[in-house]
């Protein structure tokens, strides 16, 4: 049984109506890294792009103004937000960008940046279409009837993903709009490029996405991690090709 706390989040993609979200559960003691591969997975992000977090931590107002000696000085709130980013290093030189980036995403635990006082985060993925997942830790629980071989897992959500490399968020709900229209011009070019002429992205199967989630985050580490390219079969379960 699990001898460690349970972090249970919802994570919603930004900008897209209507709510694409998740509702999950992981294990205490994971990397942010790992919460990286997990929130892959649950939008179907196919791991051919790079990403980050980034937190807002805010800074104590009193203590600020007591330091710069100005004891009537009204100072906006968004001078108190802190940006905090964690990210890759560089491939091949595996040196992190430290012009960007304040922690090498595979050096840091989760537990240590999302806490109920600071519950709240940004993933992005592929700075190109720049796909955003708001993550906010809902509560911590300890449950002694599960194993840490039941999590990940996923409890409650609603649409299908991300479609990789469409451009967007816009083209995601063209996509949308061309697929429940089953007609048209547009609807033909999608069909020819995305190889389907049914794809439903208000759709979500938990029973599959559960599947998914005991193996691809793993797929996903050997490929940022170790620099490892995904087996055939891998590349077939990651494609949905089952």
């Amino acid at each position: 049984m699990t001898n460690c706390s349970i972090y249970q989040f919802n994570a919603e993609l930004k900008g897209y109506k209507p709510r694409m979200w998740r509702r999950f559960q992981v294990s205490e003691d994971i990397s942010l890294a790992r919460l990286a591969y997990i929130v892959m997975t649950l939008f179907e992000m196919r791991a051919n792009h790079l990403f980050d977090f980034e937190f807002k931590m805010e800074l104590n107002k009193s203590k600020l103004i007591k330091e710069l000696g100005r004891e009537n000085i009204e100072i906006p709130r968004k001078f108190l937000l802190n940006i905090i980013k964690i990210g890759l290093p560089d491939s091949e030189t595996n040196e992190l960008d430290e012009s960007i980036y304040d922690f090498n995403i595979f050096d840091v635990k989760m537990k240590h940046f999302i806490t109920p006082m600071m519950p709240k985060t940004r993933f992005t993925y592929d700075f190109g279409d720049d796909w955003e997942i708001n993550v906010k830790l809902e509560k911590i629980i300890i449950d002694e009837t599960l194993s840490k071989k039941d999590l990940p897992r996923v409890l409650k959500g609603k649409g299908y993903g991300i479609i990789e490399d469409c451009g967007g968020i816009d083209r995601l709900k063209s996509i949308a709009e061309a697929y429940s229209e089953k007609s048209g011009e547009e609807y033909e070019n999608y069909c020819e490029w995305l190889l389907d002429d049914d794809i439903d992205l208000a759709s979500f199967d938990i029973v599959d996405m559960n599947n998914r989630l005991k193996n691809i985050p793993r797929i996903y580490e050997k490929i940022y991690e170790h620099g490892i390219y995904p087996t055939e079969q891998e590349i077939e379960l990651i494609e949905r090709d089952y």
